[in-house]
């Protein structure tokens, strides 16, 4: 996979870019259907993976936890890896970062069809602290996305001084909870009043679609208001 010259201006200048058929839908919809069994409980993994809704609140068909986010799912199955290590992304992600490069970490998405799963505007590297220009997030759609269905929002430019953008403490509405602790925890956003969102970019998908952007491009996704469980993979590489 060899990219445009005009993505590479746009990942350098506007902060993100993004690759049609970075996948392809058989591959997006192996991915799919094993969250959804995950969901559903079908799995031996270790709680540490998991983020899921209230336990209180929310279980699945077997009783067990509803899951909303699974960390580095790469690190348990194969269907999992065959796409955090796909040739198309480590191709891209070499381009777009001009060197080798190496995965960081990975996350798949699940927006419960029940659940808006709002989410604001925040710079992965505040998480990550990777150091200016060497990292870069992949997000990989796993259904159709678009406004008000979980689509990535972005705003072009942000990345350009290289700032760390000073981000406040919230909870999710309902709370998120760590699977391993059942205990709800925190996350971190820029403060909503100093958002400017004219200059928003919504990204609508198709499954198999991805969007980059840099670590430190402000970004969120959509609420998922289409009645539908919707799914994306995030993978993040950096320079070796």
């Amino acid at each position: 996979m060899k990219l445009d010259e005009s993505k590479l201006q746009q990942y350098e200048y506007e902060g993100y870019t993004t690759v049609d058929g970075l996948i392809s839908p058989a591959e997006a919809a192996a991915v799919r259907n094993r969250l959804m069994e995950l969901m559903e409980g079908g799995h031996d993994w270790p709680d540490l993976h998991f983020q899921v809704l209230d336990p209180g609140k929310f279980r699945n068909k077997k009783g067990g936890f509803v899951p909303v986010g699974v960390q580095r799912p790469a690190r348990q199955e194969a269907v999992f890896r065959e796409i955090a290590d796909h040739d198309n992304l480590q191709t891209a992600m070499s381009q777009l970062l001009a060197g080798p490069v190496k995965r960081f970490t990975d996350q798949a998405l699940i927006k419960h069809r029940e659940i808006d799963g709002h989410s604001f505007y925040h710079q992965d590297s505040y998480y990550w602290k990777i150091e200016p220009g060497r990292g870069c997030n992949s997000w990989i759609a796993l259904d159709e996305v678009g406004v008000d269905a979980s689509a990535l929002g972005i705003l072009p430019g942000t990345h350009r001084d290289w700032t760390l953008t000073t981000h406040e403490r919230y909870y999710d509405e309902p709370n998120y909870y760590a699977a391993r602790t059942a205990e709800a925890f925190s996350r971190w956003r820029i403060p909503t009043d100093g958002v400017d969102l004219s200059g928003e970019v919504v990204l609508p998908m198709q499954p198999g679609d991805a969007a980059f952007f840099s670590n430190y491009t402000w970004h969120r996704s959509e609420v998922n208001g289409s009645g539908e469980h919707k799914t994306a993979y995030a993978i993040a590489y950096q320079l070796r």
